[in-house]
């Protein structure tokens, strides 16, 4: 990692460090954690139609309330961000398959309608993008980019690691078809197609194949999400290492259905809950004590009482 982007990946706090040469000095080289976070993640309805091995969903999705976000409270949120005019990258889906919301695009232009300057991105798993909800995106695409998870460029691995409902061919159909409309009707629309590095699948072969049909692809290492997946040393491809240099809770906002702001998007349990901003704000529970006091205590290192955090592992994939 460079000079630059390495800073770029250390954050400041006034009072972490009780020197004052050392706080001084960081005022000037290290980014200030924002009085509004740079990135917000909504959850307008829970659910998904996978249960991938590494993703705590298929036992946390009966332990944790269900529901859908009211509409309301949903406008509430972007007006708020389009008030602030500061968040660079707007995430409407969390712990969740953003297709499951029938009205997720209506959704997305109701964003890009009112914070015109925010990337607006999705993550799907790709099973529900039927040729009507193809054709709904490219004839007024309002995405900077639709990333689609998808485990691997073989059927047996990717149904082994992907799970529930998922059948590779459909899938594949549906990606493919997407690939051809894009092409011809949005071309400004990224697609990237994701997966996570783990023993069970080829990620170098099927970044590979996907590059050869002209998208960007690319595998991320694999995570315990917060201590949460149980699988994880069954499915690392590596070691591991704790997940010190994480920056998420520094600047990324995680808002639930129904209104509650979690520490991280790997909070499945809900173990972490920051405030909820249906009768309050983004900016009041972002900046509230609890949510500085965990942030100080991270940048000082002490999880002792942050066991998201203190839990979190990441693989390391050097064998």
């Amino acid at each position: 990692m460079n000079i630059y982007r390495k800073l770029k990946k250390n954050y400041y706090m006034p009072g972490v460090d009780d020197r004052w040469w050392a706080d001084a000095a960081k005022r000037i080289i290290c980014r200030r954690v924002p009085a509004f976070p740079r990135m917000v993640q909504i959850q307008t309805r829970t659910g998904c139609n996978g249960a991938c091995v590494f993703c705590p969903y298929p036992d946390a999705h009966e332990k944790v309330p269900k529901g859908d976000m009211t509409d309301t409270l949903f406008r509430k949120i972007v007006d708020e961000i389009a008030e602030h005019n500061v968040t660079q990258r707007i995430s409407p889906y969390l712990m969740n398959e953003p297709f499951f919301d029938k009205t997720i695009l209506e959704k997305v232009r109701y964003i890009k309608a009112h914070v015109p300057k925010a990337r607006i991105v999705l993550t799907t798993n790709g099973s529900l993008l039927t040729e009507a909800v193809t054709d709904d995106l490219v004839k007024d695409n309002p995405l900077r980019a639709l990333y689609i998870s998808m485990q691997g460029i073989e059927k047996e691995a990717y149904e082994a690691s992907m799970r529930g409902t998922l059948v590779f061919e459909k899938t594949k159909e549906n990606v493919e078809r997407l690939i051809d409309k894009r092409n011809r009707y949005a071309p400004e629309l990224k697609i990237v197609v994701t997966m996570i590095k783990t023993n069970r699948i080829n990620a170098e072969a099927a970044v590979a194949h996907w590059k050869s049909r002209g998208v960007d692809s690319k595998y991320t290492m694999l995570e315990n999400r917060g201590g949460n997946t149980e699988t994880f040393d069954a499915l690392n491809a590596g070691n591991k290492r704790v997940f010190r240099d994480c920056v998420r809770l520094l600047k990324n906002a995680y808002i639930l259905f129904n209104g509650d702001m979690v520490l991280c998007c790997t909070d499945y349990y809900k173990q972490m809950v920051l405030g909820n901003v249906t009768d309050s704000s983004i900016a009041s529970v972002w900046n509230s004590e609890r949510a500085r006091s965990i942030r100080r205590d991270f940048l000082r290192g002490d999880l002792s009482n942050n066991p998201l955090c203190g839990n979190c592992y990441i693989s390391s994939c050097e064998g």
